[in-house]
C-alpha cells in the first residue's frame, strides 16, 4: 500500500477538516485485513491524533452497492437534495449520493456527491434565479 505524507481529515481539537501531515504508525498485526492505525499532526494547531484506516479492498468487483438510475432524483441547481439521497446527473450520464451540505461564503448553498464515474463533486443547489432589477425611468432633475 502506498504511504502518502498528507490526507484530509477532520481535527478533533480545530474542529475543522484540515490537511494532516503523517508522523508515524503503530506495529501492524499479522493479518491483511486488521485496520492500520497512523499517527497524524495538524497542520494548522499542530495537535497530534492517532487515526484508524481500514485496509482497502483489492477486488475489483468490491466497488460498493451499485446505484440503481430508476430510483434517482435528477439533478437541478434549483432543487433541496438531503444527505444519502440518490441524484442522477444527465449531462454526465452519472448517478451519485449525496455525501454531506455546505454553504458557500458567497451564501450559495452546495452538496458534495460521490458519483460512480466521476468520484466527488462539488455541486450548487437551491440556486433562486435574481429578479432583473427595473431601472428608474424617472428623469433627474437638475437642483440649483
Amino acid at each position: 500500500m502506498a504511504r502518502t505524507k498528507f490526507m484530509m481529515h477532520d481535527c478533533a481539537y480545530c474542529h475543522k477538516q484540515t490537511k494532516m501531515e503523517r508522523i508515524g504508525e503503530m506495529p501492524s498485526s499479522a493479518t491483511e485485513n486488521d485496520p492500520i492505525k497512523v499517527w497524524y499532526r495538524c497542520t494548522r494547531c499542530k495537535h497530534s491524533a492517532l487515526i484508524t484506516i481500514a485496509p482497502v479492498s483489492k477486488e475489483k468487483g468490491d466497488a460498493g452497492v451499485k446505484i440503481d438510475r430508476s430510483t434517482c432524483i435528477e439533478y437541478s441547481q434549483d432543487k433541496v437534495f438531503s444527505v444519502g439521497q440518490a441524484i442522477y446527473h444527465s449531462d454526465w450520464d452519472d448517478v451519485g449520493t449525496v455525501l454531506k451540505k455546505d454553504k458557500m461564503s458567497n451564501g450559495i448553498h452546495s452538496i458534495v456527491v460521490s458519483f460512480e464515474k466521476s468520484g466527488e463533486r462539488k455541486l450548487m443547489e437551491n440556486v433562486v434565479p435574481e429578479a432583473s432589477e427595473e431601472l428608474n425611468t424617472q428623469p433627474i432633475t437638475q437642483v440649483s
